[in-house]
């Protein structure tokens, strides 16, 4: 028996799916005295259950199927072996203008998400109770 993982991806996940499935399948019949049917589905889910967990499928070793070099496809089991850190462009800033004239205040949202109170400037953080002024620009509550 060849140790090689042959199976990766997504097709590892719809293994681990079909085996929970086959599990409950096979709890089901057994209760209801189907007994050969819910013996059948529990082989089948032990069977998927170690492809997922192992990456490894005797099936696939024999007719030399390999689902691991698929180019788009991430192992969703094995943690990302890229030290790369996604790029992040934290110096554009969004104002946003809720009144209908020009001349009215505004409230800014930051590119890292933080909504900007526009009487004091200091952000507006979740949870925090908030809401429009006169003007229709976002203020905290106690700015209003």
């Amino acid at each position: 028996m060849d140790s090689d993982t042959n199976v990766g991806g997504r097709d590892r996940l719809l293994r681990a799916v079909l085996a929970v499935v086959l599990t409950i399948v096979s709890v089901r019949w057994l209760r209801s005295g189907k007994r050969k049917r819910g013996l059948l589905a529990g082989v089948g889910a032990l069977g998927l259950g170690f492809n997922a967990s192992t990456g490894y499928c005797g099936f696939n070793d024999t007719f030399d199927i390999d689902t691991t070099s698929e180019p788009d496809d991430d192992d969703v089991f094995s943690p990302s072996d890229s030290d790369e850190e996604p790029a992040t462009d934290d110096s554009a800033d969004v104002s946003v203008d809720f009144a209908a004239s020009d001349d009215a205040a505004t409230t800014e949202v930051r590119a890292n998400g933080t909504l900007t109170c526009a009487v004091c400037e200091d952000p507006i953080v979740p949870g925090e109770r908030r809401g429009p002024n006169d003007e229709g620009a976002i203020v905290h509550e106690s700015c209003e």
